[in-house]
């Protein structure tokens, strides 16, 4: 990597293959460069579909999917984890905080469906007992991601100054 800035971030790496996430072939032309760029984009007024909070998020959550399977599971969380921290933290270390990650992104998931649930409709199986996306209890979809970034201010966070 020659972008100093990449070169001494510990996820350097993996910011650089997130950036080919959706070439399988491994290279990106010049137009998806600037679309993956344009993701990061200052937000003045309403954002374009481009640099919404929502592709922000599907940035961030790629660079935890590091297998790409459309979700992040315990073996995802301790591989960037390892790129992040190296060997400063033991391995049951960094199992507990990927079990704890997986658990406070599943309790904010539902949290959220718990507010947004009227309270008028009686339903007679709770959300969490219908198969579907997300169910896997040893991994995190987009949706419970999304949900445990809510307190983040990801518009602020994601957006960088390309022109002066």
């Amino acid at each position: 990597m020659s972008i100093p800035e990449l070169h001494i971030n510990p996820l350097g790496e993996r910011i650089v293959q997130t950036f080919f996430h959706d070439c399988p072939d491994g290279n990106i032309n010049f137009r998806q460069f600037v679309r993956m760029l344009a993701r990061f984009r200052r937000v003045k007024g309403t954002p374009d579909q481009i640099n919404s909070t929502q592709e922000k998020l599907k940035f961030l959550f790629w660079m935890y999917d590091t297998n790409n399977d459309g979700k992040i599971s315990k073996e995802d969380l301790t591989a960037v984890l390892h790129m992040m921290v190296g060997t400063n933290i033991s391995e049951e270390q960094l199992q507990s905080i990927a079990d704890r990650t997986i658990m406070e992104a599943k309790k904010s998931h539902s949290e959220q469906k718990e507010k947004e649930r009227p309270e008028t409709i009686e339903t007679e199986f709770a959300d969490d007992d219908m198969p579907g996306i997300g169910d896997d209890p040893d991994a995190i979809s987009f949706d419970e991601f999304c949900a445990s970034m809510k307190r983040i201010e990801v518009d602020q966070k994601m957006a960088i100054r390309l022109l002066h």
